[in-house]
């Protein structure tokens, strides 16, 4: 069982991506989280060490739980540099959106906004297997951040992780998972063996 496990390449991306998170955590937030004006210094590796950081061990935990249900509700079959590659580029564009629409955001840390979009890719790559599922996830992910971007609820997880919830980069999350849906979708069509053949 878990040689079958480790075989699958979504979970040896949670496997790697856990304790490389934790690892980071343990050296220290600081160093990594997203702030605007150190990045303008000349460390722009903020821009994507602050979605693998987080506010405090809890924000951590429930950032990883939400990791494994999104890999164990989907498995898309994703090779390891397609996971990484996804995850990079989002975590690159969450950190651009929000130094051009929230430029009084002071810092930023968490895995949130990456999270938010990774289950939007992988519920559009279930979606020929699963319908029902695929679909049901899609609705629930864009119905909370509508919700967050409207104030239709009062939840608020920032008291579990001890920090204000940066609602705007769940939603830049999204933006960014539905680029990369369209360029790959463009990519796929135009390499199709039915397109080269034409």
């Amino acid at each position: 069982m878990w040689q079958r496990f480790l075989q699958s390449p979504d979970w040896r991306f949670v496997v790697m991506m856990i304790p490389f998170m934790t690892l980071l955590q343990a050296i220290g937030p600081e160093h990594f989280r997203y702030q605007l004006d150190l990045v303008e210094q000349g460390q722009i590796w903020r821009f994507v060490s602050a979605h693998f950081v987080h506010v405090g061990w809890m924000h951590l935990l429930l950032n990883g739980l939400g990791l494994a249900i999104c890999v164990s509700l989907s498995n898309p079959g994703w090779s390891l540099s397609r996971w990484l590659l996804c995850c990079v580029i989002m975590a690159i564009g969450i950190s651009l959106l929000l130094s051009v629409f929230n430029p009084e955001l002071s810092d930023y840390a968490g895995l949130s906004g990456v999270l938010f979009g990774l289950y939007l890719l992988t519920a559009l790559s279930l979606y020929s297997r699963d319908r029902l599922i695929a679909v049901l996830v899609i609705v629930v992910i864009v119905g909370k951040v509508i919700m967050e971007q409207f104030n239709f609820y009062d939840f608020n997880s920032g008291e579990l992780i001890g920090a204000r919830v940066i609602v705007d980069a769940h939603l830049y999350g999204l933006l960014m998972a539905i680029a990369i849906a369209l360029v790959w979708s463009r990519y796929t069509m135009n390499h199709s063996p039915n397109r080269q053949s034409e």
